[in-house]
């Protein structure tokens, strides 16, 4: 009996499709205003070459939005890919 089967790595697969979209959810809403303002620097220096090219009010909207909308497909990837199967009476 192998410790690695298909199976087995399949579930990893799956736990990792539900939980990572969640971390990075949780942890763009619950950064401090200073790091949100480091990243903007960062990510407007990388794209545009100019380091406030967005403004920090629509910057922090739009990491609201994006981390609510992966914490909401953490939760339906959790319930079809993990829990459902679960519940289903044959």
């Amino acid at each position: 009996m192998s410790l690695l089967n298909i199976g087995f790595a399949i579930l990893i697969i799956k736990i990792v499709i539900c939980t990572l979209p969640a971390v990075f959810g949780i942890i763009m809403l619950a950064s401090s205003e200073e790091s949100k303002r480091e990243f903007r620097n960062k990510f407007c220096g990388v794209v545009f070459g100019v380091n406030n090219a967005i403004p920090q009010s629509k910057f922090a909207l739009m990491m609201a939005v994006l981390g609510s909308l992966m914490l909401a497909f953490s939760l339906l990837s959790t319930w079809f890919l993990l829990l459902r199967p679960m519940f289903l009476v044959e």
